[in-house]
């Protein structure tokens, strides 16, 4: 199976396996803000820059803070095992 964009793959593909899912959100979440940065960047690069003030919202709701130039920042990679990298 080939990789799909997370933004992609929810329409086309099953989701995988419960484990797995899990497992990715323990690296992300084990790594806070810097983990979700590329999945944030993913979803702008699709449908747009609006999708970075959601995130920074979103972000602060869960007590973390973060500038805009933090998420648009493309040398930012974050976790490295993600499936749509």
């Amino acid at each position: 199976m080939k990789k799909e964009s997370i933004v992609n793959s929810a329409h086309d593909l099953p989701l995988p396996p419960a484990e797995q899912l899990m497992r990715r959100v323990a690296e992300m979440k084990a790594n806070g803000v810097r983990g979700f940065i590329p999945l944030v960047q993913a979803v702008a690069k699709q449908y747009g820059d609006e999708a970075y003030p959601i995130a920074q919202q979103v972000f602060a709701s869960l007590g973390f803070e973060v500038t805009l130039a933090q998420l648009k920042d493309p040398n930012e990679k974050g976790v490295n095992s993600y499936p749509w990298r």
